[in-house]
């Protein structure tokens, strides 16, 4: 009776202790101070507007993610950029004030404000503190410039999902030659929960260039946009960089819904591409509308490792993933040749997809489509490997490279364990006090069994060690009868 009664306190508090982790780990706030705002803004225009206490503020290239309580309790308004070179304008409420905005995903060293009359303060590599005074009904605006000479190269990676460990390799790699900006193209983290935010929140923070992100499916399971939405803003706009035009579009339904993208943000789209003509153009989305797996001619760049003769083993390996025969396209081929229609009508230069964790190149209808997701998440497709893409935009041709990093073997059950074991670090990582709470407790659990029935298994170690004791004795005393007479009598 008492045993049966401390398994189920134990089982209780097994189950109090990890719904109480759990807890603790959903309700995941990014700073103490911050209070976030509900999202406004108009892709048509790129700006979002927030009225702060009769003051209008206006943001061009960006949007007003919250409110911040700085260290001497004044109030500051955050913002994030989603371009280059936001602009903010304030207008003035009835009364004089003093205006405090923190502005993130900008790059301190080489941004420079306009009006000379404004300074900032640098908070951290990636975000500044603006700080000006309006006079009533006064019009102020600030804007940002780059200063010369402006970094023509950008990186491009996606599906870094629950990979930290090559995706903090990549980030390493950023910060030593300093691009002037990188775009993660979905499938940020492996579930929309909070914690796995924060987790992918922490680890950009570690970017010393701003980031710029769009939508994977991925992202937006277990409730994700909403947390998504409070972090990176809008699931589509775009902006103007050395006369390139890159457009951000969100197809993260397109893995559980017939529609990969909504009617209302094609419109938009077909808007943004007509008023970009002149430009070259850059489309940015998660999910490619064809899989190039499933009869596209890949181009030739970059040269692939070179393939593994298949084992028998790897054939079925090969047989039981069906990896030869997924199409993590578009769902409906309708929508997928509409949308490669807009591409080739407003002659869009290059598409960068991911979703498939590979690299692959190939060209249709005379756009390039160009597909990397080696960021980090489990690599099962044939002849993949981890990688990100540095593009040059003052190349004619928008000359990439891509880089390599370690990747498991070419043998699809060799990436098969190794997706096994990024899955295990991941968790571990993802949900380290949960997990170490649960073994604990089963630890307790395993112990206070054996405690209980201490007499029981001390019987059977006893009798298991005499029967070692005695194995090892008679191997003893065979070896001392047979090898060593055997020497004795050679000699």
């Amino acid at each position: 009776m008492i045993r049966k009664l401390s398994i189920l306190l134990l089982l209780i508090a097994l189950s109090m202790g990890g719904s109480f982790l759990f807890y603790a780990y959903s309700n995941y706030k990014i700073h103490a101070d911050f209070s976030p705002l509900p999202l406004a803004f108009d892709p048509y225009t790129s700006t979002s507007v927030y009225n702060w206490d009769g003051t209008l503020v206006t943001v061009e290239g960006g949007f007003v993610k919250g409110k911040m309580k700085e260290n001497d309790g004044q109030e500051s308004l955050l913002i994030r950029a989603l371009a280059p070179t936001p602009k903010i304008r304030i207008k003035g409420s009835a009364q004089t004030k003093n205006i405090l905005v923190r502005l993130e995903n900008v790059n301190p060293a080489t941004v420079a404000v306009t009006n000379p009359n404004e300074s900032f303060q640098v908070i951290d590599p990636h975000t500044i503190l603006l700080k000006t005074t309006v006079a009533p009904t006064e019009e102020k605006s600030i804007a940002l410039t780059l200063k010369e000479p402006q970094a023509s190269e950008f990186v491009i990676l996606g599906d870094n999902r629950n990979g930290y460990k090559t995706f903090g390799q990549i980030i390493d790699q950023i910060n030593s030659f300093r691009p002037a900006f990188v775009i993660d193209n979905g499938d940020l983290v492996f579930g929309g929960e909070p914690n796995r935010y924060r987790l992918f929140y922490e680890t950009v923070a570690k970017l010393q260039v701003p980031l710029y992100t769009t939508l994977g499916n991925h992202d937006i399971r277990e409730n994700g946009r909403p947390i998504y939405t409070e972090l990176f803003g809008p699931p589509y706009y775009s902006f103007d960089y050395l006369g390139t035009h890159f457009v951000f579009l969100d197809s993260s339904r397109g893995w559980t819904e017939k529609r990969a993208i909504p009617e209302e943000q094609y419109q938009w789209l077909e808007s943004d591409l007509q008023k970009a003509q002149g430009q070259r153009i850059i489309v940015v989305t998660h999910i490619p509308p064809s899989d190039p797996r499933a009869g596209l001619q890949p181009n030739t760049y970059p040269d692939k490792p070179q393939t593994e003769k298949n084992s028998l083993l790897e054939q079925q390996f090969q047989k039981l993933s069906g990896t030869n025969n997924l199409d993590h396209a578009f769902p409906d081929k309708e929508e997928a040749k509409r949308f490669e229609g807009l591409m080739t009508k407003y002659g869009v230069n290059t598409v960068y997809l991911s979703h498939i964790h590979a690299f692959f190149s190939y060209t249709k209808d005379k756009v390039n489509y160009i597909i990397s997701g080696g960021a980090g998440a489990e690599l099962l497709t044939k002849d993949s490997y981890y990688h990100y893409i540095r593009i040059n935009l003052n190349s004619k041709n928008n000359y990439l490279t891509v880089i390599q990093l370690p990747s498991p073997p070419n043998a699809l059950q060799d990436r098969y364990l190794a997706a096994l074991g990024l899955f295990a670090s991941s968790t571990y990582k993802e949900y380290r006090p949960l997990v170490l709470g649960i073994g604990t407790l089963i630890a307790l659990l395993l112990g206070w069994l054996l405690w209980l029935n201490r007499h029981r298994w001390w019987h059977r170690v006893k009798r298991i060690g005499l029967w070692i004791y005695h194995v090892l004795t008679f191997a003893v005393a065979e070896f001392r009868n047979t090898v060593l007479q055997k020497k004795r009598a050679d000699k």
